[in-house]
């Protein structure tokens, strides 16, 4: 008799009663080829273990034909997020620990615009690790990874090449009025699927706004910042491309806002955005050209 199926709204529920090796079973290959089923079962025994029970937080959908679901054990703050594809199998399963910070209630002093024109999909970004993997860290915590999509797509036609994405080459713009105090605009692009992890944050420019608050836009396009530092611009004023320098694997705009010009010494802040609306991960977000 066939096994009956875990649903992905059940999933919580299965891993709770320590059903581990029914969901194992239906996981992907490519999965079950990176762990052997004695190897998960113990892990998700010693991750359940006076978890409490597992509630769906949230889900969302990135791209096509995969889901993701957020199980949060409110209890002991234990975090799994899985991922679904149409077929209902089980493509990813994560440990982890859901965290929150009394940060989450602090915004910037000023407000800020979207830092390019035309329509964003929100790829990372957010108030928890599901939402923003880069929520764990301080200097990060509440930075964006921008794309564009086309039809529900980051890319068409050959995927290893750069100028098959949708957001490579398309223009960045400064978020804000400001003073440019920080330049990299020499940085190769990489090929897609490669990062440079010695330079990570690639091409970048870093503004100041006032009120100890300073924007960094990173993984710009090689050779496309127009400014230079000293230079005033302001709000909406085309200040580089987007491209895939750094620790970038694919054509992305990361931007994010901190209370110091080091990025690696200040802390991100939270951004109260002039459009009244905080864009989160699986948001399309349309920003406005200067007139």
């Amino acid at each position: 008799m066939a096994e009956d199926k875990v649903f992905p709204e059940e999933f919580g529920f299965h891993f709770s009663q320590g059903n581990f090796g029914r969901i194992y079973r239906q996981t992907v290959k490519d999965f079950r080829l990176s762990m052997g089923e004695a190897e998960f079962v113990q892990s998700a025994e010693n991750f359940n273990d006076g978890a409490g029970t597992f509630s769906l937080k949230r889900s969302n959908q990135l791209e096509p034909g995969i889901k993701r679901y957020q199980w949060v054990a409110e209890d002991s703050g234990r975090m799994i997020v899985t991922a679904f594809n149409n077929a209902g199998e089980i493509i990813g399963i994560q440990f982890d620990i859901y965290e929150k910070f009394d940060t989450d209630r602090e915004v910037t002093i000023n407000s800020y615009r979207v830092p390019f024109t035309g329509e964003w999909f929100v790829l990372w970004g957010g108030n928890d690790s599901f939402l923003n993997y880069h929520y764990s860290h301080k200097h990060q915590r509440y930075a964006y990874d921008f794309i564009k999509k086309v039809e529900g797509g980051a890319w068409a036609g050959d995927p290893e090449q750069l100028l098959s994405y949708h957001a490579f080459g398309e223009d960045v713009v400064a978020p804000r009025p400001g003073k440019v105090i920080h330049v990299i605009k020499d940085v190769e692009d990489n090929a897609p699927h490669r990062m440079n992890t010695v330079s990570p944050e690639g091409n970048c420019i870093i503004l100041e706004h006032g009120y100890n608050e300073y924007s960094m836009l990173a993984h710009l396009r090689e050779h496309s910042i127009t400014v230079e530092v000293g230079d005033e611009v302001e709000w909406g004023h085309k200040i580089a491309q987007c491209g895939n320098s750094g620790a970038s694997d694919t054509p992305h705009l990361h931007f994010h806002v901190m209370n110091g010009s080091h990025p690696y010494e200040a802390d991100s802040i939270r951004i109260q955005f002039a459009e009244g609306r905080e864009p989160k991960q699986g948001d399309t977000v349309k920003g406005r050209m200067r007139t």
